[in-house]
């Protein structure tokens, strides 16, 4: 069995540990996603598109030749200097698996983690999903030098023409905050462990 665990199963488990082991057990129990849910799915998508052109020569690591491709493509991209930015980069350390929407190459070299949402506000589930992507890229040996929350800004006034990215996200640094929640997250595979037929597993987010 895969026990990677994606970015998205460790947030459920750091909100809820029922809910992720729902999702990594009995995901046939999930609702299929309705109209509504699939239109703001979409809006996701869309926002994270336009995001993108904040950062002009970027790379997007392509999904469909699997995660080890996408991660080995991800290496190759950071080690090119050329590259001013990678969409999509794909990390894995300990079994946790997670996709970052920008990561930015900054002038000094290091590197700036952007988490794209479509919400209006920052959430505390957003530092949550920020801090175990910088939980993992560290570990995986990346620089990260800073770490941004990209949501729409509420001031925003659509004029009719074209979207202008510049105006339309508000782009803010949540360092300090995500380095506060790392001592705070952890995470715990119980690998060869097996017992009434299940895995057992247990993210946990320490108050």
């Amino acid at each position: 069995m895969d026990m990677r665990i994606s970015k998205s199963k460790f947030v459920a488990g750091v909100q809820c540990l029922k809910r992720l082991y729902l999702q990594v057990h009995q995901p046939e129990l999930a609702a299929e996603p309705d109209g509504a849910t699939e239109a703001i799915m979409e809006q996701g998508r869309e926002v994270g598109r336009l995001a993108r052109q904040l950062f002009p020569g970027g790379v997007e690591v392509r999904s469909d030749r699997g995660l080890d491709d996408a991660i080995r493509t991800t290496r190759e991209l950071v080690a090119n200097r050329e590259v001013p930015a990678i969409f999509e980069a794909a990390f894995e350390h300990d079994g946790v698996v997670v996709r970052v929407d920008v990561l930015h190459r900054r002038a000094d070299g290091r590197w700036r983690l952007i988490e794209v949402k479509s919400s209006a506000s920052k959430k505390e589930e957003h530092l949550d999903d920020v801090a175990i992507q910088y939980r993992v890229l560290s570990r995986c040996g990346l620089d990260v030098g800073s770490c941004c929350l990209a949501h729409v800004n509420r001031s925003y006034v659509f004029r009719g023409d074209s979207v202008d990215p510049w105006r339309f996200f508000r782009i803010r640094n949540v360092t300090r905050q995500v380095a506060r929640l790392q001592p705070k997250l952890t995470f715990q595979e119980l690998r060869g462990f097996w017992q009434h037929g299940q895995w057992k597993l247990a993210v946990t987010r320490v108050n």
